[in-house]
């Protein structure tokens, strides 16, 4: 009997009043019939469309369009495993976090051995308001400051409310506190769902008939294809000198290991991990990964310069310095 693989997990943060609430309800009208799982703190902050409600059943609000939302009201660990139960499982769970509490204390919920088999973190979001965070005197910057350390993919949110001038400051300072995080700036929450978990799925990249180039609503998907064989170190320093504005990853990764074993790859914001897996049965033998990012921001031949520089310098597995524990890790199973 195979098992059923971990479900991706999202963990959304940010201060009171950031806007979380108004990028998970994108999140639910822009479903698409993805099975979206959502737990928030308060059901009464969410504008849900009437006719989307079929059933109500306790804690749990269960949408037309597949997804259901659920409170949490004492234990989230509990919550997430009676979700990863439910029949349909859902594809994907998304965490909204209260407004002060510090994401990454609930993401390392989802880290233990014990966990992991059910869900599977796939990106640390945080939402700040760009008009309050960098006003002092509204007395709270730095908690908001302090929630994003350890985002992957930092929302820029109400940038309709600000002045154009200030943002450059308030983009400057989150860069000095998460330096290799991605930046989205929006208003209302609006956040392209390709960007935060992407449309097609690792084994679909890796078709020959996949599409090498698309572009749609302001971000640009390229399909990066190489016949060699890559190393940990190389294809961590591949990954690491991709352009800030690329912010989503995924795909097959032929590695360079005894039996030329795969692995699946994927990247969200500053997290990429590889995840061990059989060989596909209907691909070519190549590597084959899709990035997703702000259109304009590179395009094939730039993505193939920074692979063949990584390759170049690829030798055995010797050991590599790591800048950010979260850049790259290899999950064996």
């Amino acid at each position: 009997m195979t098992m059923a693989q971990p479900i991706p997990l999202t963990v959304i943060g940010g201060f009171l009043g950031s806007g979380k609430t108004s990028l998970v309800n994108h999140i639910l009208n822009q479903a698409q019939g993805q099975r979206f799982a959502v737990l928030v703190n308060d059901f009464g902050a969410l504008n849900i469309d009437a006719k989307l409600i079929v059933a109500v059943e306790g804690e749990t609000i269960s949408l037309a369009n597949g997804c259901v939302c659920c409170t949490i009201r004492d234990d989230l660990l509990s919550e997430v495993v009676k979700l990863s139960a439910r029949d349909p499982r859902p594809e994907r769970i998304v965490v909204e976090t209260s407004g002060v509490s510090q994401p990454v204390a609930v993401a390392e919920t989802f880290l233990t051995p014990a966990v992991q088999p059910l869900v599977s973190l796939e990106g640390l979001v945080a939402v700040l308001d760009s008009e309050l965070t960098l006003d002092h005197a509204a007395g709270h910057s730095d908690l908001a400051f302090d929630q994003i350390k350890t985002a992957d993919l930092v929302v820029i949110n109400k940038c309709d409310l600000v002045d154009g001038a200030r943002l450059p400051g308030l983009k400057a300072a989150v860069r000095r506190i998460v330096p290799r995080a991605r930046l989205w700036e929006t208003s209302f929450g609006r956040v392209p769902l390709d960007l935060l978990f992407g449309e097609q799925t690792a084994l679909q990249v890796s078709q020959p008939n996949a599409q090498a180039r698309m572009t749609h609503d302001g971000f640009e998907s390229w399909v990066y294809r190489d016949g060699r064989v890559w190393s940990f170190s190389a294809l961590q320093a591949a990954i690491e000198a991709l352009p800030r504005k690329i912010y989503r990853g995924k795909g097959l990764v032929r590695l360079a290991l005894p039996g030329t074993p795969w692995g699946v790859f994927q990247m969200t914001g500053r997290r990429s991990w590889l995840r061990f897996c059989p060989p596909p049965e209907n691909a070519e033998s190549e590597t084959a990964l899709l990035f997703i990012g702000s259109a304009g921001a590179i395009d094939e031949m730039g993505i193939a310069k920074i692979f063949d520089a990584a390759a170049g310098g690829q030798g055995q597995d010797e050991g590599r310095l790591v800048a950010d524990l979260r850049s790259f890790s290899v999950i064996f199973e």
